[in-house]
């Protein structure tokens, strides 16, 4: 008897756990509507003809379009010759921010394209940003 009691009690506590289980789920779905976005203000800049060692700079312009703050979690370079500063990494909705990307040409040559990619909580998870240069000896 005292074997069924506690078995009976187990099989409530499984029962409740997965109600409350399925009720997050579904608090989860029926508050889509909060969302962080990034979204640039421009997303490739073309640096034209560059001397091979110089640097090339730019300002990639971005802001919170979403209604929930915006959380820039990493940035990732796609080289090692490209470094990346930017001024805010948590955005409140409708604030702006900016991803500094410099380029350093050196033992670089010919048209290259050096990409940024921010990694946030955002609606997509994931933005680049793209740096073109042509580089002559």
């Amino acid at each position: 008897m005292r074997t069924i009691k506690l078995l009976g009690g187990l099989i409530l506590l499984i029962a409740l756990s997965c109600g409350r289980s399925s009720n997050q789920i579904s608090e989860q779905v029926a508050d889509s509507t909060h969302f962080a976005e990034l979204t640039f203000v421009e997303d490739f800049f073309d640096a034209g003809t560059l001397h091979s060692g110089e640097l090339v700079k730019h300002s990639f312009k971005f802001r919170n379009t979403g209604n929930i703050p915006l959380v820039v979690k990493d940035i990732i370079p796609s080289c090692g010759c490209t470094k990346v500063d930017v001024t805010s990494r948590i955005l409140k909705p409708d604030e702006e921010a900016i991803v500094e990307v410099v380029f350093d040409t050196k033992g670089w040559f010919g048209s290259q394209y050096k990409s940024v990619t921010l990694r946030t909580n955002g609606v997509i998870r994931e933005k680049s940003v793209t740096l073109k240069a042509n580089v002559i000896p």
